[in-house]
């Protein structure tokens, strides 16, 4: 057995704690910072994520506890995964029927918090759970900028960019087989130079999408490119979140842990360019919309998305960057004559109805503005009912040696954000329990990171149900509407994020095979062993040093 793969001299294979063992109070990793009492001789987990206690077998604090959340169910934790499944099987019915529409999944996730609602041993504390999860801070924010991503959409399509856009596409001879390539490219880069996501997306879709299909690009390919070339960044930009809570969460820096994924991002953007090209060498192209209208009197409005991305660059909050963009390029559309007063809003008095830039904008964005307020009551079920602690206890015994420790954290990391659909909570949640599960076996800060980080920015873009992937289909809904795209949707997508499927599989090879591993040195290890059980113990704590 190679030294890396065995266990750290005096580091249990869950966590580090020679000394908190005659502490009455210590930590264990779940998925918050939680806290274990011993008490009648037993050890307790108060774990403020599950909301609830877990007993851990008697005179041995290193066996997993069994959680007892605050919110229990009739078949136990695991019973939480059957309202996800109805709500996930309801989807992918609908998806391949060709019905997979945002709003069509209000039924299903509607069926499963019904079904969660039944299994719950209390319905007060179920909707409790369900409307603490619709409460979350991040849902706020969310719902914001998509109803200000909306509006900005809407603008750009009434102005006349796309047309713009198409003009200046066939001046320079661009085809629709290479739209796709291009399309990832120039997300990529904004998204490396924002480090959001989801930003990038509200960001280009409303300016790349509408241009490549109306030149008959594959709307599918395109979507998938827009979706890819987002996460670049977001996995490896110095300023994306998911990059500094994978830094710090591991007791490393920044600087490292980008330099040392750098070559895992380079081998899937290769396998994405490749694939790019191979379409366009193939001139692989879809249905366009006809004829439009190319003229270059729109162009002037992409000074909107341009001031957008220098405030985003500028490290502006994503909302008010929107907001001052949006209200600019209302401001430009006017002066400019290419948007009248009556194009913002317009009232009929006969019909009671108001339609208009700012009104259309938004209504697109409520088909999955509601599915995402149910979803996150469900996510507050699960965090309630404490099954991210549950999965997490079960994971600690998979773990033998350094190669099953980082098998474990990656589909453990893959599970979690597959529930959550929330790539930065879900680093947050793990991130002490892979710090401490890696140092037992001696594995480098920045490599748990990276591992920790590729989970949460690649299965993210390829859920059929998370935001990043039904955020473009809401964007474009006017602009496909009327044209006869067969499979058109967010499962239909899933297969052509292929930079996402590309930086998993790559991943997966490289926990399997140990490729780019690396192993803490003797004084790195001591280091984080001393900051652990100072954490242990409730005590402050010098960080590692985080090059060791």
């Amino acid at each position: 057995m190679r030294p890396a793969d065995r266990p750290a001299e005096r580091a249990n294979p869950v966590r580090v704690m020679p000394r908190s063992l005659r502490s009455s109070r210590m930590r264990i990793p779940t998925t918050s910072p939680s806290f274990v009492d011993t008490r009648h001789g037993r050890f307790y987990v108060r774990s403020p994520f599950s909301g609830g206690e877990a007993s851990v077998a008697e005179g041995n604090p290193m066996s997993p506890p069994v959680a007892v959340p605050r919110l229990q169910f009739r078949g136990g934790v695991a019973a939480l995964f059957v309202p996800f499944l109805v709500m996930l099987v309801g989807i992918l019915v609908l998806g391949a029927n060709g019905l997979a529409l945002p709003e069509a999944f209000w039924p299903m996730v509607l069926l499963g918090l019904l079904v969660g609602l039944l299994l719950a041993r209390s319905q007060k504390e179920y909707v409790d759970a369900l409307i603490a999860g619709i409460a979350s801070p991040m849902l706020a924010v969310i719902l914001l900028a998509w109803f200000l991503a909306g509006v900005f959409g809407t603008m750009l399509n009434t102005t006349g960019v796309i047309e713009g856009l198409v003009w200046l596409a066939v001046s320079v001879g661009l085809t629709a087989a290479w739209v796709p390539l291009v399309t990832f490219l120039s997300a990529a880069v904004l998204s490396l130079s924002t480090g959001t996501s989801v930003g990038t997306i509200l960001a280009v879709t409303p300016i790349l999408f509408p241009a490549g299909f109306a030149i008959g690009a594959d709307p599918l390919f395109v979507v998938g490119a827009i979706i890819g070339g987002a996460f670049v960044g977001d996995n490896l930009a110095p300023v994306s979140d998911t990059t500094i809570v994978s830094a710090y969460s591991q007791g490393t820096d920044v600087p490292k842990v980008v330099r040392s994924r750098l070559k895992y991002a380079a081998v899937a953007g290769a396998v994405t360019l490749a694939v790019y090209v191979v379409v366009g060498l193939a001139g692989s192209g879809g249905v366009g919309r006809g004829e439009v209208d190319a003229a270059p009197d729109g162009l002037v409005m992409l000074l909107a998305p341009a001031l957008l991305v220098a405030l985003m660059v500028r490290q502006w909050h994503f909302v008010s960057a929107l907001l001052l963009s949006t209200a600019f390029g209302l401001a430009l559309g006017l002066v400019t004559g290419l948007l009248g007063w009556s194009d913002l809003l317009s009232v009929d008095a006969s019909t009671f109805t108001a339609s208009g830039v700012v009104v259309d904008g938004m209504t697109g964005f409520v088909g999955i503005a509601v599915f995402t307020i149910f979803l996150m009551g469900m996510i507050g079920t699960f965090r309630a009912g404490g099954l991210i602690d549950w999965l997490i206890v079960r994971s600690r015994r998979l773990a033998r040696g350094a190669r099953s420790a980082e098998v474990t954290m990656y589909l453990l990391a893959l599970a979690v954000n597959a529930l959550t659909t929330a790539g930065t909570p879900t680093m947050v949640m793990l991130g002490p329990y892979v710090r401490r599960l890696g140092h037992a076996f001696r594995i480098a800060p920045w490599r748990r990171g990276n591992v920790l980080d590729a989970a949460s920015t690649t299965i993210i873009g390829i859920l059929p149900y998370s935001v990043a992937v039904l955020i473009p289909f809401a964007l474009v809904a006017d602009t496909v509407r009327g044209a006869d795209l067969e499979g058109f949707d967010a499962l239909h997508a899933v297969p052509y994020v292929v930079y996402c499927w590309a930086l998993m599989l790559v991943f997966l090879v490289a926990v399997v095979t140990g490729w780019g591993r690396e192993s803490m040195d003797e004084a790195g290890w001591e280091a984080e062993r001393r900051v652990l059980e100072a954490e242990d113990q409730g005590e402050p704590a010098a960080p590692p040093d985080a090059e060791r």
